[in-house]
């Protein structure tokens, strides 16, 4: 009986020790730095007012200002159906000196102001110590651009291209009367404007920074005496250079910090100025650095409309992160480094970040480019089809991750042999759709359709149009096509489309999906996907098969292998995920050769034509009627005539707005006044948006 009892009481102890270590190992947490922008640090909308007191913004870099305070938050991702239910923070590590001490030691998230320069470690537990992260600072002083040793010593290239960015004279610019130029000739400088224009600004916090210094020496209430006031704005004649040089003549320190520097967004460097430690200098391409400023409402709100985007709230898997293929295009350090060397990317300083954050497109440290862009260069799609030179503008960058990634001819004929996961482009073929290539053509001669190839800047014109919110007008960087309440914006589109609300009023010139009326062109797409649909094998989800689980459905499909093809431009419309609207021509015209293929029933030329032209008529000669045939690449005035041979009108035959595409014209060889004309040669003349052509033909008797 002892034994038994002795085993029982093992097993039960056995059971509670798993139990136990289950819960200790479900547990999960990570000290996160979190960066503070002054939208964050604001109440919100629509007053977006900052608490009373120090400024205390933060880039949640690891080097930061002595004085600045530093956010902290624990984060519990992955301790699944494991409740956290307590949180103990504190200061495991400070300089000595130090009488520093966190706002909270129980939530989840705390701050506190280093008080001292030198390092500071931050540790969190949760649920009394079963799992624990820690955190490590360093702080330092701000070192200014000044005379002697600074930045540019160690980096003359990446000082030499700064120095030609908005930023490293944004503060001498302001004070220069040059950043809003009005009607009189004078610049308007705002009192709030140094705090964005600076670097390091607080004006309480003595750490070397601008605000500091120039309260010391009442530079911050004295330095636009003299100029005239307008409304919270000093005027300034554009380009007077008098204050900033009496400020670099007497307060050559506060000069060296004036701008944005690079200690804005590298943290404080006096520590890594004087022994050259690199651990005492930080980099990152979170877009906190970056939002310090550009998320400032009311004024300033890229920062928030980036926030709400797919950029920046698209999971980063470990495999996107790092994998080779993946990561130039899911993680923002690696693209950077995709962008700036294609051939021969640096991966070796790649960081799991947001996956495409600010940094990831714009080069903070060069304006060669507009808007600093890192590349405005795409040379050639998978398929190797070339670009066309000054084609989509600055959406080029844009291209160089929304485009296929195979050969579309190659990946559907191996097919034949194998049929492997995700037969379809991977995820966003845009920039294929939006130029017209890569997708299965069956030697129609599709390439180079083109709906939207007069956009200046392609991709960047649609989806980061303008977007007005009060007093804040940008590109629109969340680049949805909808807002917050499912509404279309259509504001790119008015320009050509005239007064319309939604994708909807933009109709189709003729009836693609043969449903016996014009739609939208947006539902006549959806009506040849519906059609192809329903003429191919379907999954378990009711779409095309795409999986190599369902291949036989597929195989055993009555016009196996014609099918392959339909199945990939299926999802080649499907994965553009604009319903058509990136290339209207393109996606119809895929779609309706597909469509003849499966079905064996080739579909009649509806295809809006690449330019214009004017056909022979027919029959010629003729007697009593003809058709004359002409084709118009987009929506135009037309006017084709008829005339005899001494150059005089006989007849007028068109001469109306058309939509864009084929016509025929039929003339019964009557005049414009009803007789019957003469037998003879007539020549037809057409003139349609600066294209004109005339032809020659007998009427006979």
């Amino acid at each position: 009986m002892k034994r038994i009892v002795s085993k029982s009481a093992l097993i039960l102890f056995a059971c509670l020790f798993a139990v136990a270590l289950s819960d200790v190992t479900a547990q999960t947490v990570q000290v996160k730095r979190e960066a503070m922008s002054p939208g964050r640090r604001s109440s919100g909308e629509p007053n977006y007012t900052a608490p009373a007191g120090p400024y205390y913004i933060s880039t949640g870099l690891k080097v930061v200002a002595k004085g600045m305070k530093v956010y902290f938050s624990a984060d519990t991702t992955g301790s699944g159906a494991t409740p956290v239910t307590s949180y103990d923070w504190s200061i495991t590590t400070k300089p000595g000196t130090s009488t520093a001490t966190l706002d909270s030691t129980t939530k989840k998230a705390t701050s506190f102001a280093p008080d001292v320069t030198g390092q500071y470690i931050i540790q969190v537990s949760v649920n009394g110590g079963a799992k624990t992260s820690a955190d490590t600072i360093f702080v330092s002083t701000y070192a200014g651009l000044g005379a002697g040793v600074n930045c540019t010593t160690c980096h003359p290239t990446k000082n030499t291209d700064w120095s030609a960015t908005p930023h490293a004279t944004m503060y001498k610019r302001g004070i220069g009367g040059q950043l809003e130029v009005n009607t009189y000739g004078k610049g308007a400088y705002g009192l709030s404007c140094a705090k964005c224009h600076t670097t390091g600004w607080e004006s309480t916090t003595d750490n070397g920074n601008f605000g500091y210094l120039a309260k010391q020496a009442g530079w911050d209430t004295t330095w636009y005496k003299g100029f005239p006031m307008s409304g919270s704005s000093y005027m300034i004649p554009n380009g007077d250079t008098t204050v900033w040089s009496n400020m670099s003549k007497n307060y050559p320190a506060m000069a060296a910090v004036a701008n944005i520097t690079c200690e804005s967004c590298h943290g404080p460097g006096m520590d890594h100025k004087t022994t050259g430690d690199k651990t005492k200098i930080a980099y990152s391409y979170d877009a906190g650095v970056c939002n310090q400023c550009h998320d400032a409402p009311k004024k300033h709100r890229l920062g928030s409309y980036w926030a709400a985007s797919a950029h920046a709230t698209r999971p980063l898997s470990p495999n996107q992160a790092s994998n080779a293929s993946c990561r130039p295009c899911h993680n923002g350090s690696a693209f950077a480094a995709f962008a700036d060397n294609k051939q021969s990317p640096d991966y070796s300083r790649v960081v799991n970040t947001p996956p495409i954050s600010c940094v990831a497109c714009h080069d903070p440290h060069n304006a060669t480019n507009p808007k600093q862009l890192r590349t405005l260069a795409i040379d050639s799609l998978a398929n190797g089809y070339k670009v066309p030179a000054g084609v989509a503008g600055m959406g080029n960058l844009c291209m160089n991750c929304h485009k296929a990634r195979d050969n579309t001819v190659t990946k559907v004929n191996n097919q034949k042999n194998k049929f492997s996961d995700r037969f379809y482009p991977h995820y966003s073929p845009q920039a294929d759709m939006f130029l017209g290539a890569n997708g299965y053509e069956y030697g129609t001669g599709l390439t180079g359709l083109n709906t939207h190839g007069g956009l200046k800047n392609g991709c960047v014109t649609c989806h980061m149009a303008e977007r007005v919110n009060g007093s804040s007008v940008h590109a629109n960087h969340e680049m949805k096509m909808t807002d917050a309440t499912g509404k279309d914006i259509v504001t790119a589109c008015v320009e050509c489309h005239g007064a319309i609300t939604s994708f909807e009023d933009i109709k189709a010139p003729v009836d693609y999906d043969g449903n016996g009326k014009i739609e939208s062109a947006v539902a006549e797409v959806q009506g040849l996907m519906n059609k192809l649909k329903a003429t191919l094998p379907l999954d378990a989800t009711g779409e095309p098969v795409n999986r190599a689980a369902d291949s036989l459905l597929v195989k055993n499909h009555p016009r196996y292998p014609a099918i392959l093809p339909a199945i990939f431009n299926y999802y080649f419309v499907k994965n553009d995920w604009s319903m058509g609207i990136h290339n209207t021509k393109y996606a119809v015209g895929l779609l309706r050769a597909s469509l003849g293929m499966v079905t064996g029933v080739e579909m009649e030329n509806l295809e809006i034509p690449k330019s214009f032209e004017l056909s022979q008529n027919f029959p010629n000669p003729f007697n009593p009627t003809t058709n004359i045939r002409f084709s118009i690449p987009k929506e135009s005035v037309v006017k084709l005539a008829v005339y005899d041979i001494m150059g005089r009108v006989v007849a007028t035959l068109v001469n109306d707005k058309l939509p864009a595409g084929n016509h025929r014209a039929t003339w019964n060889g009557k005049g414009d006044d009803g007789r019957t004309v003469s037998s003879g040669v007539y020549f037809y003349h057409i003139q349609a948006d600066g294209f004109t052509a005339t032809k020659k033909m007998a009427l006979i008797k």
